[in-house]
């Protein structure tokens, strides 16, 4: 079969340009808090880690909490507030299913997912390692509950399309990214610990 070629037309540009960003700020650490070890073999494919390497309870030490919360909880409250006042409901939960790539769910300290659609390399991997050790380093701490991971960078729920006397509730849906236009819960994105 032969096909025709159709004429393209094409702009170059002269230059690009790039935006300004301001240097980074020097970060000053304080000493790594001590970490609990995994005792797992790298090299033997079938091992699994054995449970009494982790803490029986959870042990707060120099991480006592104090009256006043850090500052960087402020933000989580934000990134709450479209449903401090309503809750979140079942509608809207499974309404987050729609771009999600699983759900994950902790009853009685133990882990559940419902995967959707396949993520970008290992970004849904490892966030449900996070939280495996979460659970593992505060056991019996974790409250039931049912989360929507979207593992993909760009937000997508549009706060103009919740916005109004009459709008349904927003879809509680976690994700890597977030913007002023936009409801998605940021969410820390683990796998760069794991890549």
């Amino acid at each position: 079969v032969l096909l025709e070629k159709e004429a393209v037309t094409t702009k170059t540009r002269s230059h690009t340009i790039f935006p300004k960003y301001p240097p980074p700020t020097p970060v000053t650490t304080q000493s790594p808090k001590p970490e609990f070890t995994l005792h797992c073999s790298a090299n033997d494919t079938n091992a699994t880690c054995p449970r009494n390497s982790y803490p029986a309870t959870a042990s707060f030490g120099e991480d006592t909490p104090t009256a006043t919360c850090p500052d960087h909880f402020r933000w989580i409250h934000e990134d709450l507030r479209p449903w401090a006042k309503t809750g979140i409901t079942r509608e809207a939960l499974e309404r987050a299913k729609k771009t999600a790539n699983f759900r994950l769910a902790i009853v009685g300290g133990r882990v559940y997912l419902e995967k959707f659609q396949d993520a970008f390399q290992t970004r849904d991997v490892f966030t449900i390692w996070g939280f495996l050790q979460l659970l593992r380093k505060y056991p019996g701490k974790i409250p039931d509950l049912e989360l929507m991971f979207d593992c993909v960078d760009w937000p997508v729920v549009r706060a103009l399309d919740f916005a109004g006397v009459d709008a349904p509730s927003p879809p509680p849906l976690f994700r890597y990214c977030g913007n002023e236009e936009t409801l998605d819960i940021v969410f820390p994105d683990w796998s760069f610990w794991g890549w």
